[in-house]
């Protein structure tokens, strides 16, 4: 018996050596090669990814340019100043401003790559025509933007206006006489009633509440396609959420939301009207005129 045990002693161990041999064989030999080559796929996959990533934003910068390019002055520096100037007469004029001159710099060139012309304008208006002003500005599709709008109160009711204004054009732009003819798409509405709620401001009112009242118009939402107006108070920590009719009560006054826009709401205090926008706190609120 005890010769027996040795046998089956020893064909345990060779049972027990070729296990692990077969295992560590399959592992060099095929689970080791698979992993490898799930890694190398792996890191292809990203560098696919990647690739994609980059040659799509190279696609949007093409589109970009393209844009750039039928947005641009001409290429020629005299008549693209000439041109441009040219435009912000006949816009001064159409909104209707009084007393508007005009100036210009001469063209900067930026590493052969475009020029960079500066403008001034100074008029006297009303606040229709300067929100009119600004509305067609951002409407043109020219490649242009204010760097600086400076305003000051007149008599009548009336606004001083003083505009520095930067326009761009990009150089070797081929067939380029002429300003651009496209409408840009840069104004959140494409309709100029939707901005006649800025002519009914009172631009250098004063606010109607001690800067202690601590409450703040935070947001505007929608649920269920109804509007609510989220108001910050500092007093309670809290923030409180009103739909239209609602009214909340800080410190001696009770305020009612009356109506909500997209970016603005009209409250009622003491049979006043009053137009705060989001970021804006009580203090800073426009007085609205009577039967707006």
């Amino acid at each position: 018996m005890s010769q027996y045990r040795k046998y089956i002693l020893a064909g345990v161990f060779v049972l027990l050596l070729v296990g692990y041999g077969g295992d560590w064989l399959l592992q060099r030999a095929v689970r080791a090669p698979v992993e490898t080559r799930r890694a190398t796929a792996a890191r292809l996959q990203q560098r696919i990814r990647t690739k994609q990533a980059e040659w799509q934003a190279i696609l949007a910068d093409a589109k970009r340019l393209e844009l750039w390019q039928a947005q641009s002055l001409p290429s020629d520096p005299q008549l693209a100043r000439s041109l441009y100037q040219g435009w912000l007469v006949q816009l001064a004029q159409h909104v209707g401003l009084t007393d508007a001159t005009f100036d210009s710099s001469a063209a900067q060139q930026r590493k052969d790559l475009y020029h960079v012309f500066g403008f001034t304008l100074h008029a006297t208006g009303t606040l229709e025509q300067l929100t009119a002003l600004l509305y067609e500005f951002y409407r043109a599709g020219h490649l242009h933007q204010i760097r600086s709008l400076e305003l000051s109160p007149q008599r009548g009711g009336r606004l001083g206006i003083f505009m520095q204004i930067e326009a761009l054009a990009i150089a070797g732009v081929k067939g380029s006489n002429r300003l651009s003819t496209l409408t840009a798409n840069k104004l959140a509405y494409g309709d100029f009633e939707r901005y006649r709620l800025i002519v009914q401001r009172n631009i250098f009112g004063h606010g109607m509440a001690p800067a202690d009242a601590g409450l703040r118009l935070t947001a505007i939402t929608f649920s269920d396609g109804m509007p609510q107006a989220w108001f910050n108070i500092d007093s309670l920590a809290q923030t409180v959420r009103l739909t239209v009719g609602e009214t909340l009560e800080v410190g001696h006054l009770l305020i009612k939301l009356a109506e909500v826009y997209e970016l603005d709401a009209v409250l009622e205090v003491d049979g006043q009207r009053w137009l705060l926008s989001v970021g804006e706190a009580l203090s800073q609120a426009t007085a609205l005129p009577p039967g707006f």
